[in-house]
């Protein structure tokens, strides 16, 4: 296991002062799609996940000394016609943790949306330039899709901005998603603008290796939320053996999860010694009700509050992340969930997604073989493990995590990160 975030230039190490304030005269604005956690958000196209990267990342960036001054996102809904809104009004809001954000109006038919919300973001951080016009400028954009990249450079350039990127997902047309022509200009404008960043924050080595070579960058896959360590770690002397032995998935119902591969997976374990437990939602929604109504076995949960997502971790004697990465082009994303798993204190099973191998090999269950077949083994494989053997793994984890991923962490390791890799306004007016 591994703690090498990186390449070599990147060190990883903390912030030098006890109380992390050393931004100076740093103003910081997040381009993103963050927003709160409330029922009119939450839509086909909204990511649960993403969200409370975002959310988390905002909140950590605040306690580690650079509170972002300007947030600007947008809400995540469907295009017209699959969403019968054609004008999304903008607003502006507060997330759970306190942070305003600045929600841009646009018109909801793609591609004047993604235009409009790029021109929207422009023009906020155009202002945003003028108003904080004496400090040193930074804007930090999350992905590049939408709004899209080239405006917020642009933006970035002409008020003597540094531009920092936080490489998340990026979608490989054909793979993870359709092969149209919009989707291939996306990929095609990504290749082009990542290089012109002046940092680079990355959940997955891949996306520096095949888009920015040889650049210096920080590995972040995510992190984890002090609500986690609050609630009782799983004991391993409550686990007896005797109840059903209980699997659990949450995340997006996608093909990109695996869904469909533990479905197959559990429907060859026979008898009723085993029980599978899944929340979310998505596309394959209809897959796992279908699977819940002729196997009395699954439980389906649909979509959970986070408190109670986390008794379901807790109640499980093992958990699944089944991000296929051999019949699907998956190198440039990670696992969000894992890190909730990982901080859980319950086992694990992993594909060896981006670099868990690598750091996170010896505190959960490797999945190599990433067929029905070779996840049923695996599934069989952990159930014979001795309860208490199989929970210390999950402890470990839990520890390691409390140790090494939680967000304040992160956070300064991020703000350290853009310190030192932004240059100053100056130097940047004379490389426009």
């Amino acid at each position: 296991m591994t703690t090498q975030i990186g390449n070599p230039t990147s060190t990883g190490q903390e912030l030098a002062t006890p109380n992390g304030d050393t931004t100076g005269d740093i103003a910081l604005a997040f381009v993103g799609s963050v927003f709160p956690d409330k029922p009119e958000y939450r839509t086909e196209a909204f990511s649960p996940s993403g969200r409370m990267f975002q959310e988390n990342l905002l909140h950590g960036l605040e306690n580690a000394g650079l509170p972002p001054t300007l947030v600007i996102s947008f809400i995540s809904i469907p295009s017209f016609p699959r969403s019968r809104r054609l004008w999304i009004r903008g607003d502006n809001v507060l997330l759970d943790c306190g942070i305003p954000v600045k929600l841009v109006s646009f018109i909801n038919v793609t591609p004047i949306k993604q235009l409009a919300i790029g021109l929207a973001t422009a023009w906020n951080l155009l202002k945003w330039g003028w108003r904080t016009r004496k400090a040193r400028h930074v804007v930090y954009q999350y992905n590049l899709t939408v709004p899209p990249g080239l405006f917020t450079l642009l933006a970035t350039r002409l008020i003597g901005a540094s531009a920092v990127v936080s490489l998340n997902d990026i979608n490989i047309p054909g793979q993870t998603i359709p092969h149209s022509v919009l989707n291939r200009l996306d990929f095609w404008l990504q290749r082009k603008l990542i290089p012109r960043f002046d940092g680079h924050i990355v959940v997955t080595d891949a996306i520096m290796r095949d888009f920015v070579p040889g650049r210096a960058y920080l590995r972040v896959e995510g992190g984890v939320a002090p609500v986690l360590f609050e609630t009782v770690a799983p004991s391993p002397s409550a686990r007896t053996g005797c109840a059903p032995f209980t699997v659990a998935f949450a995340g997006s119902l996608d093909p990109v999860n695996g869904i469909d591969i533990l479905l197959e997976a559990f429907s060859q374990l026979q008898g009723d010694g085993y029980r599978l437990v899944i929340a979310g939602w998505g596309p394959e929604e209809g897959a796992v009700r279908a699977a819940a109504a002729t196997d009395h076995r699954i439980c389906f949960l649909g979509v959970l509050p986070f408190a109670e997502l986390l008794r379901v971790y807790m109640a499980a004697d093992v958990l699944v992340s089944m991000r296929p990465t051999k019949t699907m082009q998956t190198e440039y994303f990670f696992p969000g969930k894992m890190m909730e798993y990982l901080a859980s204190g319950t086992p694990l099973i992993a594909t060896c997604t981006g670099h868990t191998e690598e750091e996170f090999g010896d505190i959960c269950y490797l999945l190599k073989d990433e067929s029905a077949q070779g996840l049923k083994r695996m599934l069989s494989f952990v159930a014979d493990i001795p309860p208490n053997v199989r929970m210390e793994k999950g402890l470990q984890a839990r520890a390691y995590m409390k140790n090494n991923k939680t967000w304040d962490g992160q956070a300064r390791r991020i703000v350290q990160f853009i310190r030192e890799t932004a240059p100053t306004s100056e130097i940047r007016m004379k490389a426009v």
